[in-house]
């Protein structure tokens, strides 16, 4: 056992040797070790990369860009894929338990295709829609070409 040895006692004196156990110290370093390897940054490999844009929060710096803004508003009913310039296209769950992702990405494909610089979108969630779902509308956006995903709590539709 590990132990520190601080001075021996001489003639008539008594002995100061003390066993002082390192294994505590020992376990705390390993323990701070261990969670340091599990937090570090290779776990960003699991991560969904959005932003958060809140209703009704404007910059006052840059004045407003004359932006065409897409949505994405997923609802127990299915998508809802809009634009500021007012179009809108509803597109139905494939079956009462799952959401038509196929058709999603073949929409998302066709308004890529339309206008190929268009990057942003705005993923609005309606209250109880479940975040394996929400997810699975992200990626859907993110492999059809829209790279710049912000998550919102609302559309504007």
């Amino acid at each position: 056992m590990a132990g520190i040895s601080v001075g021996g006692g001489h003639g008539n004196r008594k002995s100061v040797d003390a066993e002082v156990s390192l294994l505590p110290t020992i376990d705390l370093l390993l323990c701070c070790v261990m969670f340091l390897l599990v937090t570090a940054v290779w776990n960003r490999l699991a991560r969904v990369d959005v932003n958060q844009q809140v209703a009704g929060a404007t910059t006052m710096d840059a004045p407003p860009e004359e932006r065409i803004t897409v949505y994405l508003q997923v609802s127990a009913s299915g998508f809802t894929l809009a634009s500021s310039a007012g179009d809108r296209l509803e597109i139905p769950r494939a079956s009462p338990d799952t959401y038509d992702l196929v058709a999603l990405r073949e929409r998302l494909l066709e308004r890529q295709r339309a206008q190929p610089g268009e990057r942003d979108l705005v993923v609005a969630p309606d209250d109880g829609v479940p975040y394996e779902d929400v997810i699975a509308a992200v990626d859907a956006a993110v492999g059809a070409g829209f790279t710049d995903v912000s998550l919102s709590d609302r559309a504007p539709l």
